[in-house]
């Protein structure tokens, strides 16, 4: 059987990208080369692809392309899971509770409605399983995470056993350990001063100013919780401890977002800072939050990553990532490993609840208290992992698809009301972004 493949077939991953002065991006992200042609390369690249004979320019010109490591002669790797990939995770995030003590107005899991803690054996039973992973794996380390659903440090006592027990554990395994959460950032001083002593990183949810912080981000009780929270990161920052900021912005703050990163800089020493546009689902639903306008999220957006830059923050926002080449956008397509404070497996960080559709997708195990340990379902982990983007007909001509990975699943089937990837409003926000980025790297080549 001839097995020969054909220029198109070698290069199914190089795009051509029209822009407004009837020039062309070219762009091949797993060469992350990008450059500009005219229609006529244009034409004599797709004469090439198609196998027809070319003139001796556009063969000169073609050449060139080679030679830049445009194009290829031989299929190149692709970042996807690799075919004997098996379903080993040495990383666990712990949703320790369902309660909080913020009322956030866009919080997407609706924090706070219902009281749920999780039982020690389940946290015990998912340290052991990703220590042992690791040693199997012959990893140097594993790792345990606390996230919600609620805000972790209301279950302080979970918590603390827990990772006193994976810091037992390492021990006893020959194993490092990181500890990492993400948390409002609502901490007592006692929790604080463990937290710096015995966790890697935390990822802090506060949304800027105070003016914006306590409209967005209010206590139970309705009062603001910027003050509790700038002292905690101004603790951290004196005690030189590593962690993120992310901030959700909604259509009245996007105009803000310059604003935004200027504050951070001058408030405390974080060096990184994660924007989010909401998305419109839970507590929104309520509130009447919306989400940016595109256009506004785009502008703002690229202002604010000029200051950034300039002041020596990192500032990203999850679509954009060409710095970046992926399969997936997150855990949720087959190898998340996070755990309900009921004991029930997730892929998806945003899928918490049993009686959510999704659930039926992402919920793909869960702890067995007569085995004392988790009983996955094989063939739902397999059919996550198909999830990948290499699997998405959708996906397929994006030249934005090995930086994003598909986006958010969560999200796009939010949409599409099945799971069936279909798209979503973020697919043209991440095309418009990284068109965006493509510009200013080819700009700054010239």
């Amino acid at each position: 059987m001839n097995t020969t493949l054909s220029p198109k077939e070698i290069n199914s991953e190089l795009f051509v990208i029209s822009r407004e002065d009837n020039s062309y991006i070219l762009y091949s992200p797993l060469n992350r080369k990008v450059g500009l042609i005219n229609a006529s390369g244009v034409n004599a690249l797709s004469k090439y692809l198609d196998g027809v004979v070319l003139s001796e320019s556009e063969t000169i010109f073609i050449e060139g392309l080679q030679n830049q490591r445009f194009l290829n002669d031989k299929p190149l790797k692709k970042p996807v899971f690799p075919e004997e990939y098996r379903f080993m995770p040495s990383e666990v995030t712990l949703f320790a509770t369902s309660s909080c003590n913020l009322r956030c107005r866009y919080c997407y899991a609706d924090a706070g409605k219902k009281n749920v803690k999780m039982h020690f054996d389940i946290a015990r039973a998912a340290v052991d399983l990703v220590a042992k992973n690791a040693g199997l794996a012959g990893l140097p380390k594993f790792a345990i995470g606390f996230h919600g659903g609620g805000e972790p440090t209301l279950a302080w006592d979970l918590v603390t056993k827990t990772v006193e027990y994976a810091y037992e554990v390492a021990e006893q395994k020959g194993l490092d350990l990181e500890v990492f959460a993400a948390t409002n950032g609502m901490f007592n001083k006692e929790q604080r001063d463990y937290i710096i002593k015995r966790f890697t990183t935390l990822n802090i949810s506060i949304d800027g100013p105070p003016d914006i912080q306590d409209y967005n981000r209010p206590m139970v009780n309705g009062q603001g919780s910027s003050d509790i929270i700038r002292d905690n990161l101004k603790f951290l920052d004196d005690h030189g401890f590593n962690y993120g900021v992310r901030a959700t912005i909604t259509e009245k703050t996007v105009h803000r977002i310059e604003e935004i990163v200027n504050w951070f800089k001058s408030e405390f020493t974080i060096k990184f800072l994660h924007i989010e546009p909401v998305w419109f689902c839970g507590r929104c639903h309520t509130t009447g939050e919306q989400p940016p306008v595109d256009d506004d999220f785009i502008s703002h957006f690229n202002r604010g990553l000029e200051r950034a830059d300039e002041i020596g923050i990192n500032l990203v926002y999850s679509g954009l990532r060409v710095d970046s080449l992926l399969s997936k956008f997150c855990g949720a397509a087959g190898d998340g490993f996070n755990v309900l404070p009921e004991g029930i497996v997730t892929s998806c960080y945003e899928v918490t609840e049993e009686n959510d559709l999704k659930a039926d997708l992402f919920h793909y195990g869960r702890y067995d208290s007569n085995l004392k340990t988790f009983v996955f379902n094989e063939e739902k982990i397999n059919r996550l992992l198909r999830l990948s983007v290499e699997n998405l007909p959708y996906c397929r001509d994006c030249f934005c698809k090995w930086h994003c990975g598909g986006d958010c699943l969560s999200k796009v089937f939010d949409v599409s009301h099945s799971f069936e990837h279909e798209g979503s409003p973020r697919c043209d926000l991440n095309r418009r972004l990284t068109i965006n980025q493509l510009e200013k790297i080819i700009s700054l080549s010239n």
